[in-house]
């Protein structure tokens, strides 16, 4: 299918959906009816059978969904089966969380390499990554297979966003907390910051109470 044709707010359910499978299928529940596993999302279950129909037909009436396989259909769906080399721009302390994490490389990210301005921070090498000078991207680009990149800094993220357009690579991760935005349609951003979040919950506790 298109990626048009799947709006945001379904693909953002989807991945929820996956996420709670996960978490059941940890717990070793084999199968779940639609109801129930419209409650674990925060949806009702018309809105889960026609997300879940975008996948396919995946349920069986009077019985629900088997959890292991639903989740490899959302998985196979999403690009979830599929492995990604990953690069990340500045070297913040949470990207050397990120460098660290081995949860990533479980689900098929792979950090590659990170790259810095900062002279005392090129060369190091964090878990096995490299860290490079951001002149040296188009070096490593031209390497490997380049397919997110992840901007972690917060002094210079508009400098690293150009970088990663002028090397054609296509899909952003934006954890810093200035929003970055691309008129080029084949490019995806994804913006998010802890700042970002909290003020959405400040928001709500303010006009809450």
């Amino acid at each position: 299918m298109k990626i048009k044709d799947l709006p945001e707010n379904t693909l953002h359910r989807l991945v929820i959906y996956l996420n709670v499978l996960d978490a059941l299928e940890k717990k070793k529940v084999d199968s779940v009816s639609s109801e129930e596993l419209a409650k674990r999302c925060g949806v009702n279950p018309a809105q889960l059978r026609k997300d879940l129909s975008f996948v396919g037909n995946l349920g069986t009436k009077g019985v629900g969904y088997s959890v292991k396989s639903l989740k490899f259909s959302l998985k196979k769906f999403l690009g979830r089966t599929e492995e990604w080399n990953l690069v990340v721009g500045g070297l913040t302390p949470l990207a050397e969380y990120l460098i660290n994490n081995r949860d990533l490389q479980k689900e098929g990210f792979y950090i590659m390499s990170a790259f810095d301005t900062r002279p005392e921070k090129i060369g190091l090498i964090i878990n096995g990554v490299s860290v490079y000078n951001l002149d040296q991207l188009s070096y490593v680009t031209k390497a490997i297979k380049v397919h997110i990149g992840i901007i972690t800094s917060e002094d210079k993220p508009e400098e690293y966003f150009q970088a990663f357009l002028r090397e054609n690579i296509r899909a952003i991760l934006n954890l810093s907390s200035t929003p970055l935005y691309s008129e080029n349609p084949e490019v995806k951003i994804e913006n998010f910051s802890f700042p970002m979040a909290l003020t959405k919950l400040s928001f709500f506790l303010k006009n809450s109470s």
